[in-house]
């Protein structure tokens, strides 16, 4: 049995146990009220709720305090606390709703009366039952619908994740950069058998690294950056000359994590739309400030730049929002495009 279904059934023994002891409770009070009292229960609870203001108030306080209690503390987080709390609502409110059904009486009957014949007492026993049954339903019906929230965000971000690893894969598979690197080889193995073969290395190495972490919601910053550098190094073969890429990472970030392929993303990105030559050079930096990655270039658009979707950046701020709650930043002036990162410390 798994740990779901351990979970469910726990969820319906506590519930069966709850119905249990409330049954008992139930019946010892019907008894204590007609032994002692001579009280018609069902006459007194038609006395508790044809009074709408009474009815109203009972219904509204019960789901409000169910409803500030759940958001103070969740089932089974500090239950010590959360019982006495509810407890406290119960008798509260209960002692308000018998106070608003006995005041009105005291223009024919004094308290003295009122609490020697039973009244008080009788009102406030079935208030505290019936106000036990809506804040047990309300207590309950919350509980559901936060667990039901719970699974379906977590199908949510399962199909998310899916649907960006996808994404991810078909943006990272880009025939641009197959076409362009194929070019490439094709120069290298007519000038230079050597630097070929270490060309064909780079170009496997790269592929191997995104074909493995294509299901990893995030990947080690020092794998990262190994990455990045037999890409930038595959780029570098491209633009012999005008692109610079310097990384300038402290050793104790490394071991933080990043979404997977997003600073070859960025890098990719900066050589796309920037002019890259040796009369204009194209320096990229990447760096850490302020417990983020930062991956800055120098602008110097391209007059025909290549069309820009946008998609790489929005794929990369979801997963960030969906997986972690973070947000990316990105600043540009008329000399600088930056992109800022969060570094995720624990996953």
């Amino acid at each position: 049995m798994n740990t779901k279904s351990k979970s469910k059934w726990k969820e319906i023994l506590f519930l069966a146990g709850v119905v249990l002891l409330f049954r008992i409770f139930y019946v010892e009070i019907l008894n204590y009220l007609k032994a002692d009292y001579q009280y018609n229960f069902p006459d007194l609870l038609h006395t508790i709720f044809k009074e709408y203001p009474a009815t109203l108030v009972m219904v509204v306080l019960g789901f409000f305090s169910m409803h500030y209690i759940n958001k103070l503390y969740s089932w089974g987080e500090n239950p010590l606390r959360r019982t006495i709390l509810t407890f406290v609502a119960l008798i509260s409110i209960s002692v308000i709703i018998t106070l608003m059904l006995c005041v009105p009486k005291l223009g024919h009957y004094s308290w003295n009366e009122l609490i020697l014949s039973g009244d008080v007492e009788a009102v406030f026993v079935v208030s505290l039952m019936a106000n036990a049954v809506i804040m047990g339903v309300t207590d309950v019906t919350l509980y559901y619908r936060k667990s039901h929230k719970k699974e379906l965000d977590a199908e949510i971000i399962k199909k998310n994740r899916a649907r960006f690893q996808y994404d991810q894969l078909k943006r990272q598979l880009n025939p641009h950069f197959l076409f362009n690197s194929l070019n490439v080889l094709d120069y290298l193995v007519h000038t230079d058998a050597n630097r070929a073969s270490d060309f064909i290395k780079k170009l496997a190495g790269v592929y191997r690294y995104l074909l493995s972490k294509e299901s990893d919601p995030t990947v080690n910053l020092e794998e990262e950056i190994e990455f990045s550098n037999m890409y930038s190094e595959l780029l570098k073969e491209r633009f012999d000359k005008g692109l610079f890429i310097n990384i300038d990472i402290e050793k104790k970030y490394l071991t933080t994590h990043v979404i997977p392929c997003s600073l070859q993303l960025l890098i990719e990105n900066a050589t796309k739309h920037n002019i890259i030559s040796g009369e204009m050079p194209l320096t990229i930096k990447i760096y850490i400030q302020n417990n983020q990655i930062c991956i800055e270039n120098n602008r110097q658009l391209r007059i025909k730049a290549d069309e820009s979707t946008g998609l790489g950046l929005k794929s990369i701020e979801v997963q960030y929002q969906t997986l972690f709650n973070k947000s990316i930043q990105i600043e540009q002036t008329e000399k600088s495009y930056v992109v800022r990162l969060p570094l995720i410390e624990h996953i």
